[in-house]
């Protein structure tokens, strides 16, 4: 199987993701069409310190997330090969719907705090109904916006191209909760020769 990152990024990368799921600020694309691929070199985790969630180095962390969708964008430029013209037209559409659907994915994950917060104060019924009514509602709206994107490919992606961005998502998606799931694994285990 192809590796999209290399090994040192993705066990950054992971490093960082453990306290959030991948979403991004938009990167504008003349910005990185024309550039080297991006820097694997990042802030490395405190030793000691607020780590995971509100950490420094978390997900929550504007840098630690340009630098990913950086990568992420970087490789999908490479991966999906685009003319120019297209991708002219492609990058700016992609950004305006991550944009949308990371806005969605923050508002899901603080009603799903609440959600947690209401159960753990035993909120009435009808408080928490509420609740999971929201989060479901979220959960169609994110569907919803994905769709829209992938619709709005037509005309300026091919049927191909919008197939190779699709699989790219999902083998993105796949390998980073591979080496997170690793990473912990590996922060279980008793250290060597002990």
């Amino acid at each position: 199987m192809k590796t999209i990152l290399s090994f040192t990024a993705m066990l950054v990368l992971a490093a960082a993701f453990v306290s959030a799921p991948l979403h991004a600020q938009p990167v504008e694309l003349p910005e990185l069409a024309l550039q080297d691929p991006p820097p694997t070199q990042f802030p490395q985790e405190p030793q000691s310190g607020p780590q995971g969630r509100g950490g420094q180095m978390g997900m929550g962390n504007p840098q630690i997330r340009k630098q990913l969708e950086q990568i992420k964008i970087w490789q999908m430029t490479k991966e999906m090969n685009l003319p120019t013209e297209k991708a002219e037209k492609f990058f700016p559409l992609y950004n305006h719907y991550n944009q949308q659907m990371k806005t969605i994915t923050d508002e899901r994950r603080s009603t799903v705090r609440s959600l947690d917060s209401a159960v753990d104060n035993r909120a009435g019924e009808k408080e928490i109904s509420s609740t999971i009514a929201r989060v479901l509602k979220l959960d169609d709206d994110l569907a919803a916006t994905h769709v829209k994107f992938i619709r709005a490919l037509d005309g300026i992606l091919s049927p191909i191209e919008v197939a190779k961005y699709m699989v790219f998502e999902q083998r993105f998606d796949r390998e980073i909760r591979e080496r997170i799931r690793m990473m912990m694994m590996e922060r279980r285990m008793p250290p060597r020769g002990r």
